[in-house]
């Protein structure tokens, strides 16, 4: 039994059945983006609309011609783009695919498509199954590969494949059939119903931002609304505040409270967005 990442089984895999490679850093693709957004003129583009569009569309569906990203639909994604406005973007990623190749460099989905490839050629399964964890998170290229390593599209091999996710998590992902791919879970599905972490309170809070229902883009559908937790506790605090210097004040008076509650210090967590606010919880 192996137990890895994906991304260290697949630069394992792809080591063996292709060939050593070196995967692309995101500041690496940061910067690669950047260089080729300044070398072709006339655009509004801003880098992060630049960077996840590489990311979401182009890269995750490793589109390699222009006539394939004219012609992708673009789930998820909110800005329409007219012919006129891809073909100017079709220019700068082909001076950002270029910049990959001069490298000696690949990114994470072209890794799993290029192993996707080499396994459906195989007469053998590297693996018998494959069991995998927080399935939400699989991306398009990562399920290229599983479809792959369980038999290849239209030759899934019955239970080859063990997916476990939330499908309300994916509300994070860029949205992508998993049936086009050659994964159609719709009717050997099952949903837990009893959740073992979370208390009732905070349960029923976060899941007034879902609604009772989550579909996807193949019709799976998960009914939320008979889930049970089997542990209680206090009703979650939520604040709307005026600026960060309030925000602080009462913050500070929770830890305060929590301090008289008896509460330790290292049973505390205080969070924020990202790494440019931590200065607010310190």
């Amino acid at each position: 039994i192996d137990v890895y990442s994906p991304e260290a089984s697949g630069l394992r895999l792809h080591k063996t059945q292709v060939g050593p490679a070196k995967l692309a850093s995101r500041d690496v693709i940061r910067q690669l983006v950047g260089d080729a957004a300044k070398a072709v003129p006339g655009h509004k583009f801003s880098r992060h609309f630049l960077l996840t569009e590489w990311e979401h569309v182009v890269d995750a569906w490793q589109l390699d011609y222009w006539e394939a990203y004219r012609d992708v639909v673009r789930l998820g994604r909110k800005t329409r783009l007219p012919e006129a406005q891809r073909t100017v973007l079709w220019a700068i990623f082909e001076h950002v695919r270029t910049g990959l190749r001069e490298k000696g460099l690949v990114t994470a989905s072209g890794l799993f498509t290029v192993l996707a490839n080499a396994l459906k050629a195989r007469s053998n399964p590297v693996f018998d199954f494959a069991v995998v964890d927080e399935a939400q998170d699989i991306g398009i290229a990562h399920l290229r590969f599983l479809a792959a390593l369980a038999g290849g599209e239209g030759a899934v091999r019955p239970n080859a494949l063990f997916l476990a996710g939330d499908l309300g998590q994916r509300i994070f992902q860029q949205p992508f059939s998993w049936k086009s791919l050659g994964v159609d879970v719709r009717g050997r599905s099952r949903t837990l119903r009893v959740n073992y972490r979370t208390s009732h309170q905070i349960r029923s809070q976060a899941d007034r931002l879902l609604g009772p229902a989550v579909s996807d883009v193949d019709g799976n559908t998960e009914d939320r609304s008979d889930t049970v937790s089997v542990s209680n506790g206090p009703q979650p605090r939520i604040q709307s505040l005026s600026d960060p210097g309030e925000e602080s004040a009462v913050v500070g008076r929770w830890l305060a409270e929590c301090e008289s509650a008896g509460i330790q210090p290292h049973e505390i967590g205080v969070f924020v967005r990202s790494e440019a606010q931590i200065g607010r919880a310190e």
